[in-house]
């Protein structure tokens, strides 16, 4: 037996644990019409030049990683061909999600920091099906923007309430 819990420990430890990387599936607006430059670094050379295939309705989704101040770092991946690109996207207004609160009279509350117990920053009464810009990640959270009413509207929203799919709703 002890042999066995021997074994067992010899290959823990010569096997590495891989813990995924928090990750936050993004989309790129569906009426964005320009080129993505992907960068092999911030503010580096240019990889790759995507952009939204509007013809056969294949839209992207980038899977961001990592960040700094003016980048995301991840995966942009059309939905239906699942031809894919990784590298630095320049953080835009074209790069954002969609809010879940469907059910009528179901606030929004978007918080000052990324987690629930935080104060509300900003809330938003009702559904809006706009695309909500996001400027920032952390484990799943998104910091978002979108105006709203004519009042601009920025806060972290909870991973609950995001969906990132550009054919239809995450109900």
């Amino acid at each position: 037996m002890n042999q066995f819990f021997a074994f067992v420990l010899l290959i823990v430890s010569v096997i590495p644990l891989r813990v995924p990387e928090p990750s936050n599936e993004l989309l790129i607006d569906s009426e964005y019409k320009g080129n993505i430059a992907v960068y092999d670094q911030p503010s580096g050379k240019v990889i790759a030049t995507v952009k939204q295939n509007f013809e056969e309705g294949d839209f992207m989704v980038l899977t961001a990683t990592k960040q700094n101040t003016d980048f995301l770092y991840g995966t942009l991946e059309y939905s239906i061909s699942g031809k894919q690109v990784k590298g630095w996207i320049k953080k835009d207004k074209f790069i954002g999600i969609y809010a879940r609160n469907y059910e009528a009279g179901k606030q929004l509350s978007l918080y000052a920091e990324p987690r629930k117990s935080s104060k509300i920053s900003s809330t938003i009464q009702e559904y809006d099906n706009r695309l909500f810009q996001v400027t920032s990640i952390n484990k799943g959270w998104a910091y978002v923007k979108v105006e709203f009413k004519g009042k601009i509207k920025q806060g972290w929203l909870a991973p609950d309430m995001q969906c990132a799919n550009v054919y239809t709703s995450c109900n």
